[in-house]
């Protein structure tokens, strides 16, 4: 019944773009105006179509809104895009936590699949260490929510992040950018594209170097910490004679070093966080580390992606190429009393292969479809230590090889006129080969180890129905019912064969609706969905002791429901002033959830919401004489799923002397909500904030030059990222940027 009662609710806000329709076709008798929307080409279902012809909710950033002054990764982002949480997960500086419609995963080892999926250009992205790195050159990000595995392949289980670079230009160009802000910012981008040469040929060189200081200091070494240090290149060479068959290489290069975080560290009642210095308890901006945290990560790769047309439709085929390197260390107490103490570091190498052949028929048929075949492999290894207190040091080295393989379709039908039925469906088969060595010492000898070499394989099939109804090319509304599936895996913080895995796949049921019109002349956009998510088998992480510590173990843990809505405007009464507004509503909820979460591990006496039976701790095979006791954790948050959310900004442009003088400004709401999920301690909540953005430009003539003035959390708010424990461990929270002025120049010829 609540499921039908959300649905029908829902239905009524979509039902809403047809009377409003009646009154735009009313209005037919005036005059004509411009369109005030720039037509949005999106490549959502892997053929080129308008934003507002796609039967899916996805937000789009374009190139001006990502350039915007300040934005340097996917996490500057953040507040524009309803029910999108874009942040840093916090412990781990080169790590992102991106949650679509309340669904989200932190989780920083590589053997930990993400739940939203990174593609750039065409290429996905298996580390989750490689989708935090700066952005530059982007053309646009597509945000798709919901699972997106038919045509997007692996990890879609929550959504989507499509990223796409510039081209190379038809025309020779020359652009220089170069950016001067708070904490000692420094960015110069600079582009040269060389036109087409021999009407085949056309190339682009791009450039990015990057400096900031950072906004926290480490009172113990005296440095600061946040700060970043870039270094990227990318390159472009498109073949494309105007005939049937055109194709683009894409390689890019990266290094990124990051000095950080800083945790600011709770009074959990541990005699040494009195230890701490006095300066650090009550200022979120100081840290005490007793050494400085470092996540310095160097990547390259590229994609190739050629087309054919064969008269009867496009057959394509995309070729990828990653290759990864990162050296992380940090403090997961956060105390400076002992040490060390889970003093961790993680020096990972890896790589991966892909390749996709489909074919894409014409789409003016009655029956349209897309087909193809997918393949994917990535290996790698990653060797961590950890001095886990003064007298024990973990070791482990750890290496894994991941296969999938996966054919797809999905196919339009359209039997009267405005209607269009899909179906579509994908197998996805993956295997695992991962082994593992582990080894305990205490004052300098071996008192534990073990190690394994472990595969396993899933397959599934996930179905994609969709219905599509056109009032007009102005409006149209659509229903989907779609499945979503991860795969299971083996975790990388398992020092004991207990805690190794594997564990299974996760699964979604995903029911969507919703409406996209272009109203009254095109001057208001209206889009609305709203959408139920049944969740089973959820992979998450608890809290097992290991065999000198308490350790964070992925497994297979809860169901859970996610159900909302989100509704996008856009007035544009003029070309020179638009008002954009989003609103978010999310009711996550878990529906089953019994497990063991505190970390806290003792004799098997009862316990309140007890849900099953004590179960004794085994170390390699034996018990130690404590126990685990699950509880009903169903009260417990989601993690990053605030109830509501929601954006307004306004940009107004008016001509003065021979330029364009631009003014922008942005307030970004988000109510307190959890960030951990597995606890309801007030420490792990961000709390309520709205943060205010704004810029204000002057333009040049025929857009040859601009200088824009920025700044970014105007009211100076001090907003949590993000908060972890390990174990007994105090909790640290970590915080983003203060307030911060900038000035932007840009040159083009």
């Amino acid at each position: 019944m609540n499921r039908i009662f959300w649905l029908h609710s829902t239905a009524i806000l979509v039902g809403m773009g047809a009377p409003l329709h009646a009154q735009e076709a009313d209005a037919a008798a005036q005059a004509v105006t411009a369109d005030p929307f720039a037509d949005i080409v999106v490549t959502a279902q892997r053929r080129e179509e308008s934003i507002q012809d796609v039967p899916i909710s996805i937000a789009v950033l374009n190139d001006a809104t990502v350039a915007a002054s300040g934005n340097t990764n996917i996490t500057s982002l953040n507040g524009l895009v309803p029910n999108v949480v874009l942040q840093t997960q916090g412990l781990v500086a080169n790590v992102p936590m991106i949650a679509i419609r309340g669904m989200s995963s932190a989780d920083p080892d590589p053997n930990a699949d993400p739940k939203v999926s990174t593609i750039i250009d065409g290429v996905y992205i298996p580390f989750v260490s490689s989708t935090m790195l700066d952005m530059f050159d982007i053309e646009r990000v597509e945000i798709l929510k919901g699972p997106q595995g038919v045509l997007f392949g692996k990890n879609n289980l929550a959504g989507t992040i499509n990223v796409l670079t510039s081209r190379p230009t038809e025309e020779f160009g020359v652009d220089a950018r170069g950016t001067i802000g708070s904490y000692g910012a420094l960015q110069f981008r600079g582009r040269v594209n060389s036109g087409r040469i021999g009407d085949a040929i056309a190339a682009k060189l791009m450039v990015n170097i990057r400096e900031y200081d950072g906004y926290s200091e480490n009172v113990i070494t005296g440095n600061r910490l946040n700060a970043t240090s870039v270094r990227a290149v990318r390159g472009a060479l498109n073949y494309d004679r105007g005939g049937p068959f055109d194709s683009t290489l894409v390689v890019d290069w990266l290094k990124q070093d990051t000095t950080g975080p800083a945790p600011h560290v709770l009074d959990n009642g541990d005699p040494n966080w009195d230890k701490l210095p006095d300066e650090v308890k009550g200022n979120v901006r100081k840290a005490a580390v007793l050494f400085d945290p470092i996540a310095n990560t160097e990547t390259y790769g590229g994609s190739w992606m050629s087309n054919l047309d064969v008269g009867f439709g496009t057959v394509s085929a995309v070729l990828g190429y990653r290759h990864l390197t990162y050296l992380t260390r940090g403090d997961f107490d956060g105390l400076i009393t002992p040490a060390p103490q889970l003093d961790v570091t993680r020096d990972f190498t890896g790589e991966s292969t892909s390749g996709e052949l489909r074919y894409v028929s014409p789409s003016d048929q009655p029956i349209d479809f897309v087909a193809g075949l997918y393949f994917q492999s990535d290996s790698w290894s990653q060797d961590n230590t950890v001095l886990a207190n003064p007298t024990t040091t973990t070791l482990s080295q750890l290496n894994q090889k991941t296969e999938s393989f996966a054919i797809f379709v999905m196919a339009n039908a359209r039997p009267v006129d405005g209607l269009t039925l899909s179906v579509g469906a994908r197998y996805s088969h993956d295997k695992k080969d991962y082994t593992i060595g582990s080894q305990a010492f205490v004052n300098g000898n071996k008192t534990s180890s073990f190690a394994a070499d472990l595969n396993a394989s899933w397959a599934e099939l996930t179905p994609r129905f969709t219905v599509e109804y056109r009032f007009s090319p102005a409006a149209m509304v659509y229903a989907s019912y779609s499945e979503g599936y991860k795969a299971g895996g083996f975790n990388s913080r398992g020092t004991i064969p207990e805690n190794v895995g594997p564990y299974d796949p996760e699964y979604v049921d995903a029911y969507e609706i919703g409406a996209k019109t272009d109203l009254f002349d095109r001057m208001l956009r209206l889009n609305v969905a709203g959408f139920i998510n049944k969740y089973r088998d959820l992979q998450s992480a608890v809290t097992k002791m290991g065999v000198v510590r308490a350790e964070n173990i992925t497994t297979n843990i809860a169901a859970a429901e996610i159900r909302g809505f989100e509704a996008e405007a856009v007035f544009r009464p003029s070309g020179q002033f638009s008002l954009s507004a989003n609103i978010a509503y999310l009711d996550a909820k878990y529906t089953d959830f019994c497990a063991d979460v505190d970390g806290v591990f003792g004799s098997a006496a009862p316990q309140p919401r007890q849900c099953g039976p004590a179960v004794p701790i085994l170390i390699n095979g034996k018990p130690n004489g404590t126990y685990t006791v699950p509880v009903d954790s169903t009260n417990l948050d989601l993690a990053n799923a605030p109830e509501w959310s929601g954006s307004i900004s306004a940009d107004w442009r008016t001509p003065i002397g021979p330029g364009e003088l631009g003014l922008h400004g942005d307030a970004r709401y988000t109510p307190r909500y959890n960030t951990w999920g597995r606890s309801l301690d007030p420490g792990y909540y961000r709390d309520e904030v709205v943060i205010l953005n704004a810029n204000i430009s002057f333009t040049g003539p025929d857009d040859r030059w601009k200088i824009t003035f920025y700044g970014q959390n105007l009211t100076d708010a001090e907003v949590m990222s993000g908060a972890t424990s390990a174990g007994a461990t105090p909790i640290s929270q970590f915080y983003q940027p203060p307030r911060e002025f900038g000035v932007d120049f840009s040159i083009s010829f």
